[in-house]
């Protein structure tokens, strides 16, 4: 095994969960490589229909796709629904946040914590819903919609 191979191994077993990997983390390591981002990949080539989700190519099954296409048994059914919600979600995090934020995925690893599985501030120790509510003067329903992105990012990366 590589020096990288190894590391790599380590990595994965770290960011493990008695839940599960951080799908982001997960996605960013194992499928970013030829996909991209997830969220642009799925906005890009997937489509919700009815609260399923196909692809371009595998309209019918495509949870037996993903298991024969490197994901984990374990891990499908979490893929499946990261990417169905990401096809659901507007982009907005990225085009209004990135810029000082990065991605959803890393700014929650980053700034978020958990306590008893409530997504709190990492600086403020603030829930993050009341956190937003007064955070850069969103308006009510925009601080709704990133509170919601937020808690269902934290669900991906921490697998509550």
């Amino acid at each position: 095994m590589t020096g990288v191979a190894l590391v790599a191994a380590l990595l994965f077993l770290y960011k493990a969960s008695a839940a599960g990997i951080d799908l982001h983390w997960l996605w960013d390591n194992q499928c970013a490589e030829c996909h991209g981002h997830s969220g642009d990949f799925a906005r890009k080539f997937l489509k919700a229909d009815g609260g399923q989700l196909e692809g371009r190519h595998h309209t019918e099954d495509l949870r037996g796709y993903m298991r024969n296409h490197y994901a984990s048994e374990i891990e499908v059914d979490a893929i499946y629904e990261m990417l169905l919600a990401q096809t659901q979600t507007e982009p907005r995090f990225k085009q209004e946040c990135g810029r000082c934020h990065g991605t959803a995925a890393r700014f929650v690893r980053q700034a978020i914590v958990l306590q008893k599985g409530v997504p709190l501030s990492r600086k403020s120790g603030q829930d993050i819903r009341r956190f937003m509510d007064q955070h850069r003067g969103l308006q009510k329903e925009d601080a709704e919609f990133f509170t919601a992105l937020l808690y269902r990012i934290a669900r991906e990366v921490f697998r509550l």
